[in-house]
């Protein structure tokens, strides 16, 4: 074999320093390639705090029902006579504000519930008048909202006095004592009541139902 020349040695020399350049380059890539690099970091925590709900609250004369309230009641009824009673429909405090709607039906029925009528209005119960023969009247102030001019008789089933009454309906905030809306009911028993409602009762039953703004 002969020597290498002087040309084949350099050729060599050139070749050998591109493959350690080559190399010390894919070993500077390849640290790179696994090195990490650290972000400092932070959280922080938020409690919602309490959720609670409201109350709707409505009642009538400081109570949440009246089963046996006796407003209304009157013995020796005859016909001309009318009794009125202020009913105080409440907003109780610190609740929120409502609109509400009322409704009447007879327990049952019979000739004295067929002869009686009854009106509803905003306002109170005026005082008892006696005329001269003994007859009792007793009216109602303020605005009518159910009954007409000679007012309405009422069956076993509910009939509907008026809806949507927003008396009680503002402020919106909650108060921190009861909010009153007066309503004053008047039952007649006309002047032509026949003779089949003698020795009759009847007994009404009022429902008042309150509903959330929205």
């Amino acid at each position: 074999m002969s020597e290498p020349t002087l040309f084949s040695r350099l050729v060599a020399s050139v070749k050998s320093t591109r493959t350690r350049a080559v190399l010390s380059l894919g070993i500077v890539l390849g640290l790179t390639s696994v090195s990490t690099l650290a972000f400092w970091t932070d959280s922080s925590t938020m409690a919602s705090g309490t959720i609670q709900t409201a109350r709707l609250d409505l009642k009538l004369d400081g109570q949440d029902s009246q089963p046996a309230s006796g407003k209304l009641a009157i013995s020796a009824m005859v016909p001309g006579e009318s009794v009125a009673a202020t009913v105080a429909v409440q907003r109780a405090a610190n609740t929120i504000a409502f609109t509400y709607s009322a409704s009447a039906a007879v327990a049952s029925g019979n000739e004295l519930t067929e002869a009686l009528r009854f009106k509803v209005f905003a306002g109170t119960a005026a005082a008892q008048a006696v005329n001269a023969n003994g007859i009792r009247t007793q009216a109602c102030t303020g605005t009518q909202v159910f009954g007409g001019a000679d007012g309405a008789k009422l069956t076993t089933a509910a009939t509907s006095l008026f809806t949507g009454r927003t008396a009680l309906a503002t402020p919106l905030a909650l108060q921190s004592t009861d909010l009153t809306d007066n309503l004053c009911v008047q039952a007649i028993l006309p002047g032509a009541t026949d003779n089949g409602a003698q020795g009759r009762t009847a007994s009404v039953n009022f429902t008042f139902n309150a509903t959330q703004l929205s």
